[in-house]
């Protein structure tokens, strides 16, 4: 079950990431912006992770522990944030509403779901925390950017914004709430990470497939 479950993440995050940049290169928007959401870097990290398990399931080491606990980081929290923040703040019409269905409601339940119930379910050291340098990185490029080149994200109310999401733009807020919301996150992600830890140094209680 743990191949076949884990190729089928990959393969739907794959086709969803071509679709999704085929779709913005077609509509002569900017492709750097589309990679430059946590969204998309989230799911792109599931999918790395994905191909390896279902090529070999027993899979371990500290370079593919860091890409695993930083996808599902990632996609848990991208997962939780669209659906009780950003659901409803942006319309799509035909692929492109598949694949946002799939970027923020598929991959984030079949990743979850695949490493708690699924195994040999991947065991993560401590050493793979330092998923949180990607985390910081990706916060870093984003406030840097946004400041610097004012790349134009789509934004709610037919805006552009300097930032991919609402809520870390400090034109909008302050940066003390740009600040906050960073730490709170932050620590939130870290929360996450020492929960995944635990569960995969636990026996198996679970699937055994």
């Amino acid at each position: 079950m743990i191949r076949p479950w884990h190729a089928a993440i990959a393969l739907l995050g794959a086709v969803a990431l071509v679709g999704q940049t085929v779709l913005v290169i077609d509509s002569d928007s900017s492709v750097v912006n589309l990679f430059s959401y946590f969204t998309i870097q989230s799911n792109i990290l599931v999918v790395l992770a994905a191909a390896l398990i279902a090529l070999r399931p027993d899979r371990d080491g500290m370079a593919f522990g860091v890409l695993r606990l930083a996808g599902l980081v990632g996609i848990t929290i991208t997962g939780i944030i669209f659906a009780t923040v950003l659901a409803g703040t942006a319309d799509f019409e035909g692929l492109a509403w598949w694949y946002d269905k799939i970027f923020h409601y598929v991959i984030p339940a079949m990743a979850v779901i695949g490493f708690v119930f699924l195994r040999p379910r991947t065991r993560l050291a401590k050493s793979s925390l330092w998923f949180v340098a990607w985390a910081i990185a990706w916060l870093a490029y984003t406030l840097i950017r946004g400041a610097v080149s004012h790349p134009g994200f789509a934004a709610p109310h037919n805006r552009l914004s300097d930032v991919p999401y609402d809520f870390l733009d400090v034109d909008q807020h302050s940066g003390t709430s740009v600040a906050i919301v960073s730490v709170a996150i932050t620590v939130f992600a870290l929360a996450l990470a020492w929960g995944y830890l635990k569960l995969s140094q636990r026996g198996d209680s679970s699937l055994n497939v």
